[in-house]
């Protein structure tokens, strides 16, 4: 029994005239998580001081997201058919996408002299880093038809309450260090006062609430690769002649 690779069925359309070659949504996902490690690569050199908020480096990766962004919303209004499943693809592209921009959006309000590269902030940009690096690998284990694409999804998944193992003491011992107004909420989102961005204990728990809005984003689409994981083992299963069970995340014959 042979299956054919997911890659080779994304980029196959079907219609009753026409054969069209549909985009790649796969790889597209792909640069994007790569471009979300990238971007948390950079945040963590930025908040050790190793690296400046406005470089150059910074700059390109803000305009790839934009084109990235921007290609991807032009290839999801180009497909053919759309059904729940496929909505999925939107749906990841969406988290990825949230994810960069509020990365982007800590870096710029990155202060040099509110700076407190504590352990806590490292350890929660490295679960963001892990996280993206392991839905990165899942959709290439996907693509290549390999059923371990789900093991990346659950370790995206469990990041969420990973960064929060980070989080919460670190909120702790700032309501001990006397910034008590900035307690560590039930519902493991931060409501911050208006001012709490104008002094450094505020920016620094905008910033933990950032890193974990982050999370909840990634372990979102690790929800969805662990469905799309799931579905292609459960079309290989059942294959009986070979690529008539193939499952492709944009192929909406296979998605229910």
């Amino acid at each position: 029994m042979t299956l054919i690779p997911i890659a080779q069925l994304v980029r196959r359309a079907h219609r009753l005239d026409v054969a069209a070659e549909r985009p790649d949504f796969l790889a597209m996902i792909d640069q994007q998580a790569g471009m979300v490690v990238d971007l948390a690569m950079a945040l963590g050199e930025v908040l050790q001081g190793r690296e400046s908020a406005h470089s150059l480096r910074l700059l390109d990766l803000e305009q790839r997201r934009d084109e990235l962004r921007r290609r991807n919303r032009a290839a999801v209004n180009s497909m053919l058919s759309r059904s729940s499943g496929v909505d999925e693809i939107p749906w990841t592209m969406e988290a990825l996408d949230l994810s960069a921009a509020s990365l982007l959006r800590t870096v710029h309000r990155f202060h040099p002299l509110w700076s407190v590269p504590d352990e806590a902030t490292r350890q929660m940009v490295a679960v963001i880093r892990q996280a993206t690096a392991s839905l990165q690998q899942g959709y290439s284990r996907l693509a290549n038809g390999s059923p371990a694409a789900e093991l990346d999804a659950d370790a995206a998944i469990g990041s969420k309450m990973l960064l929060i193992r980070y989080r919460d003491p670190a909120f702790k011992a700032m309501r001990d260090a006397g910034a008590g107004r900035y307690s560590t909420p039930q519902d493991q989102l931060v409501q911050l006062p208006p001012q709490a961005s104008d002094d450094p204990a505020g920016w620094l728990c905008d910033l933990y609430d950032n890193l974990n809005g982050i999370t909840q984003e990634l372990a979102g689409a690790g929800v969805i690769l662990k469905r799309w994981s799931r579905r292609l083992t459960a079309g290989r299963h059942g294959d009986s002649g070979g690529a008539s069970g193939a499952w492709s995340p944009a192929s909406p014959a296979r998605l229910s």
